[in-house]
């Protein structure tokens, strides 16, 4: 059974992973009070409560809070995500 429930600072150490071992991998959000982005993002950076991903098909870069993220994507398997499958995100002091 595929787990589904990730906390924020779960989320943040996939991201770090995601940019220094598998930068093909792209993600997806939805954010508090938002829909889903529409497209696929590459992860630049990450910092102590926030990741900025590059959004290629519009060419620019998007800061997101992760104490903000209730939901995220990935388009490619990466460890134990699995691509188009929606992960929750739980709030997690971020520091």
């Amino acid at each position: 059974m595929t787990r589904s429930n990730f906390s924020a600072l779960e989320l943040k150490q996939y991201l770090i992973d995601i940019k220094e071992h598998a930068p093909q991998v792209c993600v997806r959000f939805r954010l508090l009070g938002e829909m889903w982005q529409n497209y696929m993002l590459r992860v630049v950076a990450v910092t102590e409560n926030r990741v900025l991903v590059n959004d290629e098909y519009k060419n620019k870069l998007i800061s997101i809070d992760l104490n903000t993220v209730m939901q995220f994507e990935v388009d490619n398997k990466f460890k134990v995500l699995q691509p188009h499958f929606h992960y929750e995100v739980f709030p997690a002091v971020l520091t």
